[in-house]
């Protein structure tokens, strides 16, 4: 370990305790109140802080050394690399954790495979999910990919420096940073290409274009690992490996760690606040039992307003009950208008080109762009969700600093496998035997009638102009019966990518409201679980208030300062948890 990752280590830990050990001292606050709800909240708060493990998915097209840059950052061969063909199929993500080297594997293709390393970087908490590459947004495996994304703290996006962004590429971009905002470009194999500084630039100006301001980091991986063979630091300065580590030290773990800062300054003014209630109520009743009455009063309206919140009929639900049905009718609305365009589209290049002869290269390109919309719905529909989310919470609290739960997937790995593919043309089927049949045919009854005519002159059944009338009417039928073959398979394909758009849509909309159901719980059961806890603390408030009149003088001083005690005692708390939650690294 380098030196400066150990720096970085002890800081974190540093950290770690100093929140953790506030965290314990206000659970046993709580828990000496009897508040075992705001004492699991605590405890899941130092949870997440003992184990805020930051998941980077790297991610990128096929062939552009995915796992090489994978294997680099951990300064190990732990994935395979892509050859001609790109990594094999059937390969799922594999997760690369801290710890003895040790490696597991998968019992069924697709599902990820677990790896722990005692590498530097992945002693910082970092968790790296090397992922099979992709072609841009239009395969399904971008579908599958896209799942991940959610519950990803950022995403590496690999591509090299042999050309410019593609359109898919950008789009697939797009979605990835709708889903995960924290994203990287890493241009790899710049020692293979000496241009490789205008393809940056270039790239540059597609981000922009496209109105994305994501950070592009020239490296190679090939170069790390011959500087690591030759102990050339020099050369490892020229890979650009050290410089993308520092990014992810000083820009995702930074990030992220102000994340798990801010989430702790919320849990610790909120407890607070819960606590303070009780206290204060009890304090003030004690001080001054002439405005008891006064202030039990206000604390009784203070739980009507904790009680209503609760009720269906409160604000908030009717926001999330109305946010839920536009967000459903807006997500199906989305999904037909676009796969409406894709009929448009195919059922035109159809009518231009004879359907039979690139059937099965049509079905993948039709396949691709049908798992490339709906990853662009399923997009949609997850920053709808958080917009909903949003609401409610405003809604719910006016100060808008209620915290907010974490939302499912986009659910589009599992719906991508359900829908199949396009049926195979049973008129492309017709050989050149059959139809050479249907042209005799045609032949045989222009000679007959021909023949027949001019025998009436003399001739023979069989003569040059019943053989000239059979040519032609072979010809002819020949030549219609291609024309009807062609217009039939055109109508077979404009059938079979209907009922494939029916099925579509049936297994999308199925799965889409589903998740918007499950949303609608997760946030619902969310903010009932707030409200509660708010009751809860009213009720402790109005119960300290009104038991404070019942003790005697002699008790009254001692009770007094046993409150003052605490509520002091409190108010550090909470200034130590501004200070940590403002502070970098909890220095």
């Amino acid at each position: 370990m380098t030196a400066s990752s150990t720096v970085f280590a002890a800081k974190a830990t540093a950290a770690t305790d100093s929140m953790t050990t506030l965290l314990d001292e206000l659970r046993s606050v709580t828990d000496g109140l009897g508040r075992a709800d705001l004492s699991n909240r605590l405890m899941s708060a130092r949870q997440r802080i003992t184990d805020a493990r930051l998941r980077i998915v790297v991610t990128g097209e096929s062939k552009k050394g995915i796992s090489s840059i994978v294997n680099a950052l951990v300064a190990a061969d732990v994935c395979p690399t892509a050859g001609p063909q790109g990594r094999g199929p059937g390969h799922g993500p594999i997760v690369i954790e801290f710890g003895e080297s040790r490696s597991r594997g998968t019992a069924r293709p697709g599902e990820p495979a677990e790896v722990t390393l005692p590498a530097p970087l992945l002693a910082d908490g970092i968790v790296l999910i090397d992922t099979p590459g992709v072609t841009g947004a239009d395969s399904r495996q971008a579908t599958a990919l896209l799942e991940l994304l959610p519950t990803a703290d950022a995403v590496l996006f690999v591509s090299d420096a042999s050309q410019e962004y593609t359109a898919p590429e950008i789009r697939f971009l797009q979605q990835i940073h709708q889903l995960c905002p924290m994203v990287a470009c890493v241009l790899n194999k710049i020692d293979s290409y000496v241009r490789w500084a205008d393809i940056q630039k270039a790239d540059r100006k597609h981000l922009t274009d496209a109105g994305l301001g994501l950070p592009i980091l020239p490296v190679s991986a090939a170069m790390h690992m011959m500087s690591s063979r030759l102990d050339d630091p020099a050369l490892e300065i020229e890979s650009g490996m050290p410089q993308l580590v520092d990014f992810i030290r000083t820009h995702i773990v930074a990030r992220a760690d102000a994340v798990v800062r801010d989430s702790f300054a919320n849990d610790v003014r909120v407890v607070s606040d819960h606590v303070a209630l009780t206290l204060n109520s009890e304090l003030m009743a004690l001080q001054d039992p002439a405005r008891s009455a006064e202030l039990i009063e206000r604390i009784r309206g203070a739980r009507d307003a904790a009680e209503a919140l609760r009720k269906r009929t409160a604000n908030w639900q009717y926001v999330l009950g109305d946010g839920i049905t536009e967000l459903t009718v807006a997500v199906d609305h989305d999904l037909r208008n676009r796969l409406r365009a894709l009929i448009r589209e195919t059922d035109e290049e159809i009518t231009k080109t004879d359907p039979a002869r690139q059937w099965e290269a049509f079905s993948k390109r039709l396949d691709d762009r049908i798992a490339e919309e709906v990853n662009d719905n399923f997009v949609l529909a997850h920053k709808l969700s958080i917009e909903l989310s949003t609401k409610v919470a405003e809604k719910f609290a006016e100060d808008g600093r209620t915290r907010l739960p974490s939302l499912p997937g986009s659910g589009a790995g599992t719906v991508s496998e359900q829908w199949g593919t396009l049926e195979a043309l049973e008129s492309g089927r017709a050989g050149v035997i059959q139809r050479t049949i249907t042209s005799l045919r045609g032949s045989y009854g222009g000679v007959l009638m021909v023949g027949l005519a001019t025998s009436l002159l003399g001739l023979a059944l069989v003569n040059p102009w019943s053989i000239g009338a059979g040519l032609l009417l072979g010809a002819n039928t020949f030549r219609e019966d291609h024309k009807s073959l062609k217009a039939r398979r055109k109508a077979e394909a404009k059938l079979a990518v209907a009922r494939l758009m029916d099925e579509v849509v049936f297994q999308v909309n199925d799965e889409s409201k589903q998740r918007l159901r499950e949303v609608q719980r997760i946030l619902r059961d969310h903010f009932t679980e707030l409200a509660e806890e708010m009751l809860r603390s009213a009720n402790e408030a109005l119960l300290a208030a009104q038991e404070a009149g019942n003790l005697h003088d002699s008790q009254r001083n001692e009770r007094i300062g046993q409150l003052a005690a605490t509520a002091d005692r409190l108010r550090e708390l909470r200034v130590q948890a501004g200070t940590l939650a403002l502070t970098p690294g909890g220095a």
